[in-house]
């Protein structure tokens, strides 16, 4: 019963930030653009770099596919909700916040998923990357874990929305930072050593060498790596909860939803 609620919760929640596009908007939107950008970034490493073998970029930008749903949809949440006036229930209802903050991220992380299986189906079409011999239960979990991490970011970031008006320079932000430090477009090893520090502490880098180990048959690794990929989600989740919970009691004893 617990579950069953949640769920509708999470699809009431979705519906009431979606219902102004038509299905085909969202799908332009959530699939076709990413999937542009995508290639675009695969081309510039086809000339960049004088390979043919673009399974590495493949992978990274197909991760990075989640950026839109996870980052942009879900990082401008409290935004949105001040805008439609929601902010004083959220604020005020007696009941956890926790269930309100992991049913916002459900079908961003289901758009996600969506989004970068078809970015790896696409770079098997254009790129020639091959999945022969990779063991493809384990490619659905690591982007599943990917996209829950990615996620998570995503309501860490949303939750600064409460202390800052400039939410959507904060998100482009981001998202060049994921592009800089997840070793979608170039090794980690080529970032100076802080770099590499900050590429750690960063979603779906973990995930991206994982995936790219499965392709290897280093399954040990791969083990090692997901497994870290999933701590890190998992702390972003803790880190959301209690920045809200930080944002929420100043809020009751300020009078105010802003902090800004």
């Amino acid at each position: 019963m617990m579950i069953k609620r949640f769920f509708d919760q999470a699809y009431l929640y979705h519906k009431g930030r979606s219902a102004a596009f038509e299905a085909e908007e969202f799908v332009l939107m959530e699939i076709t653009y990413p999937l542009i950008t995508m290639i675009f970034y695969c081309l510039v490493a086809t000339f960049s770099f004088k390979t043919t073998d673009l399974t590495g970029w493949v992978i990274g930008n197909a991760f990075l596919l989640c950026t839109n749903a996870c980052i942009f949809g879900v990082g401008i949440m409290f935004v949105k909700e001040r805008q439609y006036g929601r902010m004083r229930s959220i604020i005020a209802a007696p009941c956890s916040k926790l269930s309100l903050i992991l049913a916002s991220g459900v079908f961003p992380t289901l758009f996600a998923v969506c989004a970068s299986v078809c970015g790896l189906v696409v770079g098997c079409l254009v790129f020639g990357v091959t999945f022969s011999g990779v063991n493809l239960l384990l490619v659905a979990l690591t982007i599943i874990v990917a996209m829950i991490s990615a996620t998570f970011f995503g309501l860490f970031i949303s939750a600064f929305g409460l202390m800052n008006d400039s939410m959507h320079l904060v998100l482009n932000v981001v998202s060049y930072l994921l592009m800089i430090f997840t070793g979608a477009e170039f090794p980690i090893k080529q970032l100076p050593v802080a770099g590499q520090l900050v590429a750690q502490m960063m979603p779906l880098t973990k995930a991206i060498l994982a995936m790219n180990k499965l392709f290897e048959g280093n399954i040990k690794d791969f083990a090692i790596l997901i497994t870290a990929e999933v701590f890190t989600g998992l702390v972003y989740a803790l880190l959301t909860y209690v920045v809200f919970g930080y944002a929420e009691k100043g809020a009751q004893r300020n009078g105010k939803f802003d902090m800004f």
